[in-house]
């Protein structure tokens, strides 16, 4: 399965209500289990991001449900979903393109 990344970013609006998201969050990280995707770790962060969700999925398909379902918690957040590779696995990929 291909691993992602989803950073999160509250508006100044949805920041007063971040609490009840994160209690949101944690119902819906079930349901998004359930429909086969491996939720890996969820993070609070600081700096221009105020959350990240790293999980695995079988297909970009099934990735984009993730930033769907956090979007349908707090329409008004901003989602980012990026592509992310295992550190061993980039290190590996950088050895193969050595000229």
């Amino acid at each position: 399965m291909a691993m992602y990344m989803t950073m999160v970013r509250f508006t100044h609006q949805e920041a007063k209500s971040i609490s009840n998201f994160c209690k949101e969050w944690q119902e819906s990280a079930k349901r998004i289990e359930g429909s086969g995707i491996k939720l890996i770790g969820s993070y609070g962060i600081l700096g221009p991001y105020d959350m990240a969700f790293v999980f695995e999925a079988p297909d970009q398909e099934k990735a984009a449900s993730v930033p769907l379902a956090i979007s349908y918690l707090d329409p008004g957040i901003q989602t980012e979903t990026w592509s992310v590779i295992p550190m061993e696995q980039f290190a590996e990929l950088a050895d193969s393109v050595k000229c």
